[in-house]
């Protein structure tokens, strides 16, 4: 077999990645659909018939998940069988194990809980992988984990006997004591066999080590794990995943919880790809505040109370899965980062995903476009229903089961806007450099379609990381002031109409009887620095002081609260917004926006 080929009258073979559980990867070009695809070629033997890879098509395109690769399609050319799937650029964990021998704790209980994730929706779908190990799970390079090769997968759900696989399937080194006794995978050997993997991460070898199989073989049978001498704080989960008896161990759903749980605790690791030369904001200097302004306005539409949690959500699996293909649970759980895939924007330059910019309900894919430093930005976000629950304004189309809303492209930028089933809208935007000629709207397309294929699947993920103790994702800003304060403080009079924003990362607080208003938005960003506004002192903090030159009716107070490292291992911050607007000029805005600030200080948690 050789680059070049046409395999099925369709998939152009490229080159040779890689090879699989059951035969050869190659890169290659759908010539239908022009895209890129993996496309596995089949080494049929006596214990691996056509029977046995069609039954693994079957089963791979049954599950739809973020953390799993995508099967597409089962192909016959001549007398071979070809399997295509979703191509992923990536390097296997093994592969990194190779270079590094092992990865620090944090990075690991990270991959952890993704892969858990993963196998939790393999097994809903009623299906045993039976090989996890580090060479079947994937890093792409921006840090997500996907699980691949099902190749010795079985059913667990039909009466189909596999008089053809071996009598022990998966790899020595990380198999379940049950199943190197010669019984059955299950789930819970699956289980086993993530805690091993994870166990070689974090400590260079797997527990049963390595070498002669037999050997090997013998070790796992009886089950005694070596106690980890590197895992730190993530040992209990690693000894919880590999209990010795099946029935100990927790299911992968309650595994990915038990690992999201501890990662609090694990001191933060450097990103497995260092990244620079990356700029953020995409917008023109001053335009910032007067999106802000328009940001209060847009609040005036949601429901008192949307989306106001009950209690501020910790992370990931603290709640019931999604209910039509919508939120379906606290909305500080939903994930917008999962909704976003860098792969299929690659024809549109080099993109790379910025999770840490801007409010808490949104993610970026930063595309850095051809020339000096000219980028587009594709932003998704979450937004609340509209309280009348009306359509959104423009045209509407499909994208797998939902309807897209948008116009034409206009300054430069495209919006889509997808409603779930449930009222809940992510919004997709695509900004571009002035002067560059990228086709937005075409982007937008594509940003679109990766996610509602992930919203198809399971409606919006949940995080697979909970928010850190200290994080203004777990505060509430309408709790930040009361109508008394501002009345005192920034003038606006009674009646207050106080309208969350989505998740209450933002507050809007507006008076009928009068023109003031004030909005709290939080925000993260890069460090600020002189040009971002007078600099003063509230109580301890950094507060910089702004008006809009766009607009003279506004003032910002900008509170810098938390200081952090980035995903992408970067100087990074938390901060709000106090904007109050209204009459009189804006210079005389920032007294009361200061005042305010001192307030809202006050009340939040100890970063």
């Amino acid at each position: 077999m050789q680059g070049d080929q046409l395999i099925a009258q369709r998939y152009r073979l490229l080159e040779r990645i890689g090879t699989g559980g059951m035969g050869v990867v190659w890169r290659a070009r759908d010539e239908q659909l022009d895209r890129v695809v993996a496309v596995k070629q089949a080494r049929l033997s006596d214990a691996v018939s056509g029977r046995t890879l069609r039954r693994e098509a079957r089963l791979a395109a049954g599950v739809q998940h973020p953390n799993v690769v995508t099967f597409f399609d089962v192909v016959a050319d001549g007398d071979e069988l070809w399997l295509v799937m979703e191509y992923v650029p990536s390097r296997s964990l093994a592969e990194l194990l190779t270079e590094r021998s092992s990865l620090p704790v944090r990075t690991v209980a990270e991959i952890g809980v993704q892969v858990a994730a993963a196998l939790a929706a393999v097994h809903e779908r009623g299906i045993v992988h039976r090989d996890v190990k580090p060479g079947n799970v994937l890093i792409t390079d921006d840090g997500r984990a996907k699980l691949t090769d099902f190749g010795i997968s079985r059913s667990v759900r039909t009466d189909e006997t596999l008089t053809d696989s071996p009598l022990i399937g998966g790899t020595p080194g990380y198999l379940a004591p049950e199943v190197a006794q010669g019984h059955a995978p299950t789930p819970a050997s699956d289980v086993f066999s993530l805690g091993a993997t994870l166990f070689a991460a974090a400590e260079g070898v797997p527990p049963f080590g390595g070498g002669n199989e037999y050997a090997t073989i013998h070790r796992a049978a009886e089950g005694a794990v070596p106690q980890p001498r590197q895992a730190s704080d993530l040992a209990p989960a690693l000894a919880a995943l590999m209990r010795s008896a099946p029935a100990d161990r927790p299911t992968a759903a309650a595994a990915h919880d038990l690992l999201a749980a501890g990662l609090d605790g694990l001191p933060a690791a450097a990103p497995l790809r260092p990244a620079g030369g990356r700029r953020r904001g995409l917008v023109l200097a001053g335009v910032t505040v007067a999106a802000v302004v328009v940001l209060a306005g847009v609040a005036l539409i949601v429901v008192h109370g949307k989306g106001k949690p009950g209690t501020p959500a910790a992370g990931a699996g603290a709640s019931a899965g999604p209910a039509k293909l919508g939120i379906g649970r606290d909305p500080r759980s939903g994930d917008p980062c999962r909704l976003v895939d860098p792969a299929p924007l690659k024809p549109f330059g080099d993109p790379e995903v910025d999770p840490d910019y801007g409010n808490f309900d949104r993610c970026d894919v930063i595309i850095h476009r051809p020339g000096d430093d000219v980028q587009a930005d594709v932003k998704v976000e979450l937004q609340d229903a509209p309280a009348d629950k009306a359509a959104p304004e423009g045209q509407r189309t499909r994208s797998a089961p939902f309807d897209v809303f948008g116009d034409p492209a206009q300054d430069g930028d495209c919006v889509r806007l997808i409603r779930l089933q449930d009222g809940y809208l992510v919004r997709v935007t695509i900004a571009d450099d002035p002067g560059d000629h990228l086709d937005v709207c075409q982007a937008a397309g594509v940003a679109v379609a990766s996610a509602t294929k992930v919203l198809a699947a399971s409606g919006v993920p949940a995080r697979a990381t909970p928010w850190p103790a200290g994080s203004l994702a777990r505060v509430d800003a309408c709790a930040l002031l009361d109508p008394a304060t501002l009345g005192s403080a920034a003038g606006v009079a009674a009646p207050v109409q106080v309208e969350p924003g989505y998740g209450n990362w933002t507050c809007d607080w507006d008076s009928s009887a009068s023109s003031r208003g004030v909005t709290v938005i939080f925000d993260r960003d890069q460090p600020p620095d002189g040009g971002t506004g007078q600099l003063v002192q509230v109580a301890g903090h950094d507060v910089y002081l702004k008006t809009d030159e766009f607009a003279d009716d506004t003032c910002q107070a900008l509170l810098v609260y938390r200081r952090y490292t980035d995903a992408h291992g970067e100087a990074a911050v938390e901060q709000l917004k106090v904007v109050v607007h209204g009459d009189p000029p804006s210079a005389q805005l920032c007294a009361p926006a200061t005042a305010l600030a001192g307030t809202v200080v006050s009340k939040l948690p100890q970063a």
